[in-house]
């Protein structure tokens, strides 16, 4: 799956922005509330996400499971997802198959993510989905000795199979019009990392 998605910054009382009218989104349904446990792996140097590519273990949701996310051509990312499995941190060898020629010793956790997420469908014409608007209410650490607890609130969009990409510009300009700040973080791995990052991880 190629997954087209756009983050945004919002502030802890702001309210989630009316969608409805943007392009061809027709209505903006109710939210749909979930809470999402993720544990992120990577290498003791941070070799995965130093190339783009991250590595989670996630509940919670409709999409509960292992997700790696790989970079690709087009800009966006390739994810490729894997059942739960009964092990927390045993990572499926499909999965470390397509990473060994990034990966320099074991996987271990590096982070440790909660999120309480809200989600609005975007609808068009006869309730046809179109994207996914996410208002997630965050709480990170990063693993070690001694964690430094962070939490955040950021809005994300992401296309549903089938929606053409202008219909994202056409949201991401709606939505700063409407005083929401586009993210400087990439994702929230990143951002929960911070300065635990090598200087050279990308």
């Amino acid at each position: 799956m190629i997954e087209r998605e756009v983050k945004f910054e919002l502030e802890l009382d702001q309210p989630v922005p009316r969608l409805d009218g943007v392009g061809p989104v027709v209505r903006q349904d109710e939210p749909v509330k979930a809470v999402l446990e993720a544990t992120y792996f990577d290498t003791a140097g941070y070799r995965l996400i130093g190339s783009g590519v991250t590595l989670r273990r996630r509940t919670g949701g409709t999409d509960a499971g292992w997700h790696l996310k790989l970079p690709h051509e087009s800009g966006h990312r390739e994810e490729v997802t894997e059942p739960l499995g009964s092990s927390g941190e045993s990572v499926p060898e499909s999965l470390l198959a397509r990473v060994r020629d990034r990966v320099e010793g074991d996987l271990l956790p590096v982070a440790r993510i909660r999120t309480t997420r809200y989600s609005y469908a975007l609808l068009g014409t006869d309730d046809r989905p179109l994207a996914t608007l996410v208002d997630d209410h965050v709480a990170a650490e990063a693993a070690g000795e001694q964690p430094s607890p962070t939490a955040w609130r950021e809005l994300e969009v992401e296309l549903a199979e089938g929606t053409d990409d202008a219909v994202l510009d056409q949201i991401s300009q709606a939505l700063r019009a409407a005083g929401v700040r586009p993210s400087r973080w990439p994702s929230k791995l990143r951002r929960v990392l911070g300065d635990h990052l090598p200087s050279d991880a990308g």
